[in-house]
């Protein structure tokens, strides 16, 4: 007992002597981490001049551009493809942006002449996500970094986004009409519609019959409930309580109502739900490429800056270098 009564307060000064140098470590850690960063933002500013005028050369240089490329607009089309698996129509679609740059391929695609092939600068399909979980997309995956791992966002199923870009507005009516026409002309899309507009006739007569025989045992059971008791039996066996019956009859008849809008509105593979904008939104905007060039430019001033200050050093091992070789 007196052994341990004297090494306690020794382990309590040492253990206080250890937080406290933990925590001196830990300080000179943060302070080491601020000079850095000071440092950094010194250093930045005595090389402002080279980082300062080439971002305003490439400033200048993105207005430039703008000013003698042609023009790209942006038009955007939602879609519905019923029945048919929507990736399958995105995939179709997105094989004319692989032939974007052949003319003459995507002209016969689409039944368009060259020339106005010639003017479409992109051809892309988007999967809509859907966050709220109520089967509407909240935002179209332009970036395409859908995780399906993460069960916070679905993709839409049936929904479509088509984004085309192009230099001449008064190609649009054209396009949109090869661009249906490649689609509603695939054998294999065509299929798929045909099965799947067969499975649905078949399931409405199946929701028919199976609404025919509950509204028979309904009826049965009413006029078991109407006959007076005297001792017959009108029905034998156990029927289920009156609320069943209404209860899926209705389930039934909301699901074949369903289904019977569902071919109503999807007469074709896909159905337009928003045609194509108007092109008024381009593409690459004047302060998108001016803010692009000019970041470039002065990330290149900065290089351009420690290359200059350590030229000497640098021209030096260059000609060590030389001289051993």
């Amino acid at each position: 007992m007196s052994e341990l009564s004297n090494n306690k307060p020794g382990d309590e000064i040492d253990i206080f002597e250890f937080c406290s140098r933990m925590w001196v470590a830990f300080k000179s850690f943060l302070v080491s981490i601020w000079n850095f960063i000071v440092s950094i933002f010194i250093y930045l500013i005595r090389k402002s001049v080279w980082i300062f005028s080439f971002g305003c050369a490439g400033f200048f240089i993105g207005i430039l551009l703008y000013a003698i490329s042609p023009k790209a607009f942006v038009s955007s089309l939602e879609a519905d493809t019923g029945g048919v698996d929507n990736s399958v129509v995105i995939n179709h679609i997105n094989k004319l942006n692989k032939v974007i740059d052949k003319p003459d391929l995507l002209a016969s695609y689409l039944g368009l002449s060259e020339e106005q092939a010639d003017v479409i600068h992109s051809i892309k399909a988007y999967y809509g996500i859907d966050i709220n979980k109520d089967g509407k997309p909240d935002y179209i995956d332009f970036a395409e970094k859908y995780n399906p791992r993460d069960t916070n966002q679905i993709r839409v199923p049936s929904f479509v986004h088509v984004r085309v870009s192009l230099f001449d507005e008064s190609v649009l009516p054209a396009f949109r009409k090869g661009l249906f026409q490649y689609i509603n002309n695939n054998a294999y899309l065509q299929k798929l519609f045909e099965i799947d507009k067969e499975q649905k006739q078949q399931l409405v007569k199946e929701l028919d019959a199976e609404i025919a025989k509950i509204d028979t045992l309904r009826k049965v059971q009413l006029r078991r409930e109407l006959t007076p008791d005297k001792g017959q039996i009108v029905v034998t066996g156990n029927l289920p309580e009156p609320k069943l019956f209404y209860t899926d009859m209705l389930s039934l008849y909301e699901r074949k109502q369903g289904i019977e809008k569902s071919l109503t509105l999807n007469t074709e593979i896909i159905l337009v739900v928003q045609d194509f904008t108007q092109l008024s939104q381009e593409e690459k905007t004047a302060a998108s490429m001016a803010f692009k060039y000019c970041i470039a430019m002065a990330i290149m001033g900065l290089f351009c800056g420690i290359f200059w200050q350590y030229r000497i050093v640098i021209w030096k091992l260059i000609r060590e270098d030389a001289t051993k070789r």
